[in-house]
């Protein structure tokens, strides 16, 4: 009798008092297709508290290709209070490859302005064109 009620008892915990929570996931919301022409290209995001999400991600997913000669930096920054940019996370690209893929992620505060700034820290870059995905991944909680 004893082991029916541990047997009852083991089946209750597993099957009906244990919930799993899962994360849902919103991708990078705009894309981009463009040739490198200049020294800077920037991105704006406005307000990114504007959907309700329990975490959210700055970033971007970008393939270079063309890029020989060029040495790229990507920068994820945020707009302080005086108007000026302060950087969360930099990457330089470089080297002479037929694709390469560039990637980088930042966990933000909501109601804030944010940008991911392009440069070129060369002078003798070719036509670099560059596409991918950026914006702002929001998570949600069930």
């Amino acid at each position: 009798m004893k082991k029916w009620w541990i047997c009852i008892a083991v089946f209750l915990l597993c099957f009906c008092g244990v919930h799993s929570a899962e994360a849902a996931t919103t991708g990078f919301g705009s894309k981009t297709s463009f040739i490198m022409e200049g020294d800077v290209k920037e991105f704006f995001i406005e307000n990114p508290g504007a959907v309700s999400a329990d975490d959210y991600l700055l970033g971007y997913k970008f393939t270079i290709v063309n890029n020989s000669s060029c040495n790229l930096n990507v920068k994820l920054q945020r707009m302080a209070l005086n108007g000026n940019f302060y950087t969360l996370s930099s990457k330089s690209y470089s080297g002479s490859w037929l694709n390469l893929s560039a990637q980088d992620k930042k966990s933000i505060d909501s109601y804030h302005k944010y940008r991911i700034l392009i440069e070129s820290s060369s002078n003798v870059c070719a036509s670099v064109h560059i596409k991918g995905l950026y914006g702002v991944e929001y998570y949600h909680f069930d």
